[in-house]
């Protein structure tokens, strides 16, 4: 009996981690953020340092978060 309580516990935990980490919002800082900082640095939009990396987390935190309100993201529902 503990020893099933224990497991389910173990899985609750699981299935928690597993959702941060397929998140929007991980998806958006972790992928999106340095991908457009990159692009708007190789587009020479912007010079290389913080412009760059603070415009990129405004876009992919914008995005990120629009798709977790949404619970989906913008061009899939």
């Amino acid at each position: 009996m503990a020893s099933d309580k224990a497991l389910n516990r173990q899985r609750y935990d699981m299935n928690i981690i597993i959702g941060i980490l397929f998140s929007p919002m991980a998806f958006a800082l972790c992928f999106l953020w340095p991908l457009v900082t990159q692009l708007v640095v190789a587009l020479q939009f912007l010079e290389s340092g913080w412009p760059a990396i603070v415009f990129g987390a405004v876009i992919a935190t914008g995005l990120g978060l629009l798709a977790q309100f949404r619970e989906s993201w913008v061009w899939i529902k």
